[in-house]
């Protein structure tokens, strides 16, 4: 569109020409509504269409002034409604419905009004009245209106700016420098830039406005310079603030960094003493926060009361001289001074000395072990706590230097821990079964021995009789089983005592499963003292062994008086029995109460040859008579039994066929034969063990003809017990006792202290090894033995310790010492323990070299400040506490004073060295000097000036 014929158009609305369509005039035409104003909303009304249209859509235009011309639609405006855009200010548009007859009405046209811009004065927003090399300035104001009431929007506007500098009387523009922001050159001084300004100009549409200029900004170091001289007035000199009361100098620095942070970054980069600023604030800030710590003291609890006073002391060393500054006419450090008070009371140094002793008079030195003198647990106690509350009393530095505190602790362990023994006789009760009360009596009892000897002497008499009863709970018994044991296989060798009979039987083998069961239920320790246990075991499988015999005898007597059974059968069982019988030991045929019935009934046996005569009858016969004697071996010895065994089997083999049938018991030969073989195998065994040469092999190799001996027949024990006698009634002389042994393990303890030397009980324990695992097993008190090597152990380490450090660290040696259980204990020397003790003693003794030491290290300071002559009087005590042993130097528990007093001389040593004299040649040492000065804390500066006046 040509905008000049578009403004002439504009400018005439009477010459307005609007193409001709229907309902274009009169009254069947659109009509619209609003304010013809940019950003403003118009409306088609379509109230005056004819009846029945319908309109199926709009277009609004913008009216093209020509003849000729077409009318231009306006993009997107296809509704009702239409808001002015700013492109439309000062033309002239309407709008056009079409029904859906495809008919089109048309409104008239309507002028939007022309804008009418204007701009206020831009302003240039700085942090101060100045702006600052190398600050970005920003400009503001400059609002665009337009005069005409259009409401314009911020994205309808579009500005560009123009920023000027001061060159004599007139301005020139800036090249580069169009946008809303402008950073001032960090040279902009030196190249002559000192004022500058801004114009703006804005455009809506095609309008255009321009502002006024604003008001000239000067660009300055003002804000940086002024605040570098306010922050220099905070200071007299690098180590003194320049304060009359710490109120104002606070609200002065306060005011100072409020301004600070008002400046702009730039400003703030300029001001290059803004340290001094920053370290005022935060020393403001500590000296404050130390004067409300110190003006709290009452209000602190008396448990936190030391640690407290101890940090606000720490806290104020802390400071240096410019810190110190602030607090005016030292205010502050005499405060703190009042509320320390150095401990320097003679009757307090007193008081510590009689705690020392009434420490040490709580152990009890004597034959060589060391108990407490209260003799309960309730009394030791008490005395504790009278002890500890008059420590308490104490102020903090003298509680450090009272003596022997670690016997206080260790007596509070030995009560705690002998507590905890007694409690565990909550678990015994007179209403437990007897294997339960030893059983809870032997955890006792092993809890009791590792107890140490004063452990244990604090335990009330009543207890262990109550742990003696307990463990004994189940003596009665024991003594019942020992008795009913010995009634059945006590003094046996080859029968048992007892004679069962048929009526009998059945009570003896009750018994006897009753005892083992009681057995079962005993404790180990119990169960060791029932003597031939393991007899009776073997006495159960006898019975049973022998119940059966008897069952076969007895069937036998019965087939034997049944009618009608074939002779053969008769012999055939009778023989089966026979053997079995002969199979037993001598003390399971010694339980078959019918053996006798059964012997004496044999068989008949009818030898039919069918009236043919063997010629060696009467030789079979006398054989048959020989061969009866055999089943009695009694009455024959080995050597006996053999012969004979050997010329009748001879005389079978010379008999004839006929002959032998003759010979009807020849089942006992047999037998007999098979007894011979059995011993023959047994006495090589015997043999064996007889030639064995060493004592220890050889009581094994006994171990196994024992075994073999118990298994064997009875005829083959009969036959074979002069050698196995001999064997055992010959048997090397150092084999071992089992019995002996056993006994003097037991004597080894008496009264919870060991009778034997550690040698004796290696010695023991050396022999126990040596045993058997049979012979192991006899030995009924091997714990006892297992637990003195154990502790042999213990001790012979501890021996090493002692050996290694008693006399360069006896400490150590005591500690380990005292950690040893009393039974432990009794395995050192009485001498041993006795240099021990001693030594114990000596250091628990209150030390009063040590002690006056303490007190010559406290007097180095006075409320709070060294004494004069500092240095001389640190060297006396110096040469004193070097002269001391280690353990008494153990007792000076404020040693750390005395270094600390020897730092803080070389510290203001240090500091003189780098003393020069004020003058202009040496300004850069001087400083130097200050410096240090300046860093001193004010005990420091105190001594310094004491040491070295001339230097101030």
């Amino acid at each position: 569109m040509n905008k000049k014929l578009l403004f002439t158009a504009a400018a005439i609305p009477a010459a307005l020409f609007v193409p001709t369509v229907a309902g274009a005039v009169g009254a069947d035409t659109v009509t619209v509504t609003g304010k013809n104003t940019v950003n403003e909303t118009l409306k088609a009304s379509i109230e005056n269409l004819p009846a029945n249209s319908i309109v199926k859509g709009y277009q609004w235009y913008y009216v093209d002034g020509s003849k000729d011309s077409t009318n231009k639609p306006i993009s997107g405006a296809t509704t009702a409604s239409f808001t002015v855009p700013v492109e439309a200010a000062g033309k002239a548009v309407f709008v056009e419905a079409t029904t859906t007859k495809d008919d089109k009405y048309k409104s008239e046209a309507l002028l939007i009004n022309e804008l009418k811009l204007s701009i206020t004065k831009p302003r240039i927003d700085s942090s101060s009245n100045y702006a600052v090399p190398g600050e970005s300035v920003q400009v503001g104001g400059a609002i665009v209106t337009d005069e005409a009431g259009a409401k314009l929007q911020s994205n309808q506007i579009t500005y560009s700016y123009q920023w000027f500098y001061k060159v004599g009387e007139s301005f020139t523009i800036i090249d580069g420098a169009t946008k809303d922001t402008y950073k001032i050159p960090n040279n902009a001084l030196t190249d002559g830039i000192t004022d500058i300004m801004v114009k703006v100009q804005a455009k809506v549409g095609t309008s255009l406005v321009e502002s006024v200029e604003s008001d000239v900004i000067t660009i300055s170091n003002e804000p940086s310079d002024s605040m570098i001289e306010e922050i220099k007035t905070l200071l007299i000199n690098d180590n003194k603030y320049n304060v009359t009361s710490l109120e104002s100098f606070k609200a002065k620095v306060t005011e100072l960094e409020s301004k600070y942070q008002g400046l702009s970054a730039a400003a703030k980069a300029n001001v290059k003493n803004y340290d001094v600023l920053k370290r005022a604030t935060a020393d403001v800030d500590l000296i404050s926060k130390l004067n409300e710590k110190v003006d709290k003291v009452n209000e602190i609890n008396e448990k936190d009361l030391s640690k407290y006073l101890k940090e606000i002391e720490e806290a104020y060393d802390k400071f240096d001289l410019l810190q110190r500054s602030l607090d005016l006419n030292d205010a502050l450090y005499n405060s703190i001074k009042n509320i320390l008070k150095d401990p320097t009371d003679i009757d307090e140094f007193k008081e510590v000395r009689r705690l020392n002793q009434a420490i040490v008079a709580l152990l009890d030195y004597k034959s060589s072990f060391v108990t407490y003198v209260p003799t309960g647990i309730e009394s030791l106690q008490s005395a504790i706590e009278t002890i500890e509350k008059d420590i308490a009393k104490l102020s903090q530095n003298y509680r450090a230097t009272v003596q022997n505190q670690s016997i206080l602790s260790d007596a509070k362990s030995d009560i705690k821990k002998v507590e905890q023994f007694i409690k565990l006789f909550d678990k015994l009760s007179e209403k437990d079964s007897p294997s339960k009360q030893v059983t809870t009596a032997k955890s006792i009892r092993t809890a009791f021995e590792k107890l140490t000897y004063k452990q244990l002497k604090l335990v009330p008499e009543k207890y262990m009789n109550t742990l003696l009863k307990a463990e004994n709970a189940e003596n009665s018994q024991i003594d019942s089983l020992n008795r009913e044991i010995d009634s059945y296989v006590g003094d046996v060798d080859d029968s048992y005592p007892i004679d069962p009979s048929k009526d009998s039987w059945q009570g003896h083998v009750n018994n006897v499963n009753r005892i083992i069961n009681e057995y079962k239920g005993l404790t180990k320790n119990s169960a060791a003292k029932i003597v031939g246990y393991n007899s009776l075991l073997t006495l159960q499988k006898d019975f049973k062994a022998a119940e059966k015999i008897i069952k076969d005898m007895d069937a036998y007597q019965k087939l034997s008086e049944t009618p009608g059974v074939a002779e053969s059968k008769l012999k055939t069982n009778y023989t089966n029995v026979l053997k079995a019988y002969n199979k037993l030991t001598s003390l399971q045929q010694s339980l078959v109460y019918n053996a006798n019935d059964f012997l004496l009934n044999t068989p008949t046996i009818t030898v039919n040859l069918n009236g043919k005569e063997p010629a060696d009858k009467a030789a079979a016969l006398a054989l048959k008579a020989e061969v009866e004697k055999l089943a009695n071996v009694t009455k024959y010895t080995f050597t006996q039994f053999e012969s004979a065994v050997n010329a009748a089997t001879t005389k079978y083999k010379n008999l004839s066929s006929g002959g032998r049938k003759y010979v009807t018991n020849y089942y006992l030969l047999t037998a007999a034969s098979k007894d011979l073989s059995g011993v023959k195998s047994f006495h090589k065994k015997v043999q064996t063990a007889r030639q064995e040469t060493d004592a220890t092999k050889q009581a094994k190799k006994i171990q196994t003809v024992q075994t073999a001996y118990a298994k064997l027949p009875a005829n083959q024990q009969h036959l074979a017990k002069q050698q196995y006698e001999d064997l055992l009634n010959n048997r090397l002389e150092d084999a071992p006792d089992v019995t002996l042994l056993n006994n003097e393990i037991a004597k080894m303890v008496s009264n919870d202290s060991y009778t034997v030397s550690i040698e004796k009980i290696n010695e023991l324990s050396t022999q126990y090894k040596n045993l058997s695992s049979s012979d192991k097993k006899r030995i009924t008190n091997a714990s006892i033995l297992t637990t003195a090597v154990s502790d042999v152990k213990k001790v012979e380490s501890f021996m090493k310790t002692y050996e290694k450090s008693f006399t360069s660290n006896p400490t150590t040696v005591i500690k380990a010492f005292n950690k040893l259980t009393s039974k432990q204990m009794s395995l050192i020397s009485p001498e041993i323990r006795q240099s021990i003790i001693d030594k114990d003693q000596g250091q628990q003794q209150s030390n009063e070299s040590a002690l006056k030491l303490v007190e010559s290290i406290n007097s180095l300071i006075v409320n709070g400040e060294y004494i004069d002559d500092l240095e001389t009087k640190v060297k006396e005590i110096r040469t004193a506490y070097d002269g001391l042993s280690s353990s008494e130097k153990s007792v000076v528990k404020n040693y750390s004073k005395l270094t600390q007093a020897e730092s803080d001389l070389k510290k203001v040593a240090d500091v003189h060295a780098l003393y020069v004299p004020s003058t202009e040649e040496n300004e850069a040492a001087r400083k130097t000097w200050q410096t240090a000065y300046g860093k001193l804390s004010k005990k420091l500066e105190i001594l310094y000036k004491k040491m070295y006046a001339n230097d101030l």
